[in-house]
């Protein structure tokens, strides 16, 4: 056992003078390539780096000024006008490329995949269409079809958008179930307006069938039975939402008071509300409680909920639910009023919905973020951004 151990320590310094050979060839292979591209390119890589998007333009025209057939430069400065949102620059760029006679089709696909870029960032989804079907090489099918997709869901198409969601699935191995669901909603929503309501509880079924922790389709389905005065039935289906994701509850919270009201069991709701707020910590059923009360019960009522929250979890928000409620009482002086009016504003500049993928700040809730069209991640809950 000893001779083996003294045989390995004589072969790793071996091994080790490989691995070095090898890495100082890769990095002379390395040097090679890249002291054949003009110093303007490292100049506008740095100037990428640093977000000054403008500069690097400058500097990569420089460099395609002294290698103007190099694909890859135009490439990056098709993407630098996109970034800029110069899309007329990069269609023009790519377009010329197209008209070099020496492309080969592997080089033609490519340039047509950055000019379908060009084309859906401008808003040209027709045109984006139909080039999108001149791909034919297999590299680029699942990018035609991730273009496709994107395409139908900007044209509210969703039956296309639910096809080309199942040919990616289907041809690419990636679960579609998320987005899927979100779409048989849309297709719901869109028969609800025009009153075709069997068709739209058929299409959330479907919705729940691909993905069971849709809240949305319950939310809709419980909607439904909520504006036929079904009240009880509405409640079932809101009730699932605790499993299926906690914090989505809030969306329909005065609703589901609404509900317990009318079957007279408003109790039980309080109690029911007050153990999700305690399970998950959803901080906002306690505004939509307070303001329930404030608004069903008066402000007395709704000032003595304030004073209890306040104690048992004194914050900035509830203080502003106490001096709202305070403020609606006739002997209420001025100064409590005034107070009340800062207060408000503070939070009113500091509280949005927060999309988790990219940042985007709205004031209410999107089940689609606008800005980078993700999927459920705008919270449902208010985030105050100065925390």
């Amino acid at each position: 056992m000893v001779e083996f151990e003294l045989w390995w320590l004589l072969i790793i310094p071996f091994f080790f003078g490989l691995g070095w050979l090898a890495a100082r060839i890769d990095i002379k292979h390395i040097i090679s390539e890249t002291t054949d591209l003009p110093a303007s390119y490292f100049k506008g890589l740095n100037l990428i780096l640093f977000h000054e998007y403008e500069k690097a333009s400058e500097a990569f025209s420089e460099a395609l000024q002294i290698k103007p057939d190099s694909i890859e430069l135009h490439f990056i400065q098709g993407n630098i006008y996109r970034k800029l949102g110069k899309i007329d620059q990069a269609i023009n760029l790519h377009n010329k490329l197209l008209e070099q006679k020496e492309l080969n089709k592997e080089q033609i696909e490519s340039v047509k995949a950055e000019l379908i870029q060009d084309f859906f960032t401008a808003g040209f989804y027709d045109r984006c269409e139909s080039l999108s079907h001149e791909l034919t090489s297999e590299q680029y099918q699942e990018f035609k079809l991730n273009i496709l997709l994107d395409i139908s869901i900007k044209k509210r198409d969703w039956e296309k958008a639910i096809h080309f969601s199942q040919d990616i699935e289907k041809l690419f191995g990636k679960s579609q179930r998320f987005p899927i669901s979100h779409f048989f909603c849309e297709l719901a929503l869109e028969k609800f307006i025009n009153k075709k309501n069997e068709q739209a509880v058929k299409h959330l079924e479907e919705a729940l069938n691909i993905n069971k922790n849709c809240t949305r389709a319950n939310i809709i389905l419980g909607e439904l039975e909520y504006e036929k005065k079904q009240f009880e039935s509405a409640i079932e289906l809101w009730k699932r939402i605790e499993l299926q994701k906690p914090e989505d509850f809030v969306l329909i919270a005065t609703k589901f008071l609404e509900s317990y009201k009318q079957i007279d069991k408003l109790n039980e709701c309080l109690s029911l509300m007050s153990h999700l707020r305690e399970s998950y910590a959803i901080n906002q059923i306690d505004k939509i409680i307070f303001e329930y009360i404030l608004h069903n019960e008066g402000p007395s009522k709704a000032e003595e909920l304030a004073k209890s929250n306040l104690i048992k979890r004194p914050s900035i928000e509830v203080l502003d639910q106490l001096y709202s409620a305070q403020s609606l009482n006739n002997d209420t002086n001025s100064d409590v009023k005034i107070i009340q009016q800062v207060i408000k504003n503070t939070i009113g500049n500091r509280l949005f919905h927060l999309c988790s993928h990219c940042g985007f700040k709205a004031k209410q809730h999107h089940w689609q973020c606008p800005a980078c069209n993700s999927w459920e991640t705008i919270s449902t809950e208010l985030k105050d951004i100065a925390k």
